[in-house]
């Protein structure tokens, strides 16, 4: 006769079931269960080649979300062909935002998303590694920069603003286009026209006796120059005893100078003297006959 189960060995046979299936369901969803997100929608018009399902969302360089799908607006390119616009739908955990300092506010609200694009929320593909190619969506504050919404009703809606190196192969496609525009043949017969015209210069005959002539008188300027060495150095001495002779006259001057001084120094003292005996003989003419006394 076969043993009956307990039931209490089965309900722990369940809770521990139940328990490990939590556990799976919390590991393999990567705790989604528990997080708050939100969906808004890009339209890139640009291509996105590189962007994968699953791909990071950053904002400011830190991770809040994952790409969730990218589609294929048809009816967009049927409307207007030359702007062809793939929508992006972007995952956005809440809670992952808040934590690192985002936006407090609730991405699932329309009129919420409106207000951070007017202060300049953008989203713009960047290159995650330049060897694979895979790209992944920041998300960032660029006031100034302009709004090109589709106005989606099915999402709130980020619009795209271009990276700096999506503009390259476009300048690259303006330079060569202008490049086409030129006439090369045009410059390359006008340089050869110069080159033919120089190599005729150059093989003159006029030119050669100018610069035979030039070599003449470059012999005739140094056979002129040359007695002048002579001269300057027998005008050597003559120069030193010029200079010695302004040093003579710069001590006379020098001399008489200061006599001159010791002159006017002696006829000042003899004036005032004079100056003296004449008071003296206004104030007592009897004075010169006493010899001075009073």
């Amino acid at each position: 006769m076969s043993k009956r189960a307990s039931p209490a060995n089965i309900g722990a046979f369940v809770v521990i079931a139940l328990a490990l299936l939590v556990t799976a369901i919390l590991i393999l969803g990567g705790g989604r269960l528990f997080r708050t997100t939100a969906a808004v929608i890009v339209y890139f018009d640009d291509s996105v080649g590189g962007l994968r399902v699953g791909a990071p969302v950053k904002f400011c360089g830190i991770e809040v979300g994952t790409v969730k799908n990218a589609r294929i607006n048809m009816a967009g390119v049927a409307l207007d062909p030359q702007h062809v616009r793939i929508p992006v739908v972007l995952e956005i955990d809440e809670g992952q935002l808040r934590s690192q300092g985002g936006p407090a506010v609730d991405l699932r609200d329309p009129k919420q998303v409106q207000r951070l694009v007017d202060v300049g929320l953008r989203a713009e593909l960047e290159l995650e590694s330049l060897v694979t190619g895979i790209r992944y969506v920041e998300l960032n504050i660029r006031p100034g920069t302009p709004a090109r919404l589709v106005h989606d009703r099915t999402y709130p809606e980020i619009p795209p603003v271009r990276n700096p190196t999506q503009a390259i192969p476009d300048r690259v496609d303006q330079v060569l286009a202008k490049l086409a525009d030129i006439d090369l043949a045009g410059i390359a017969r006008s340089v050869q026209a110069t080159v033919d015209h120089v190599d005729q210069l150059v093989s003159s005959p006029h030119l050669t006796r100018a610069v035979g002539n030039l070599d003449a008188l470059t012999a005739d300027l140094d056979r002129a120059a040359a007695p002048l060495g002579p001269a300057a150095q027998d005008l050597r001495p003559a120069i030193a005893e010029a200079k010695d002779t302004v040093a003579l006259m710069h001590r006379a001057t020098d001399q008489l100078s200061s006599r001159l001084d010791s002159t006017l120094q002696d006829l000042s003292g003899a004036a005032r003297s004079v100056r003296r005996l004449a008071d003296q003989l206004a104030r007592d003419p009897g004075s010169i006959l006493r010899g001075g006394k009073q």
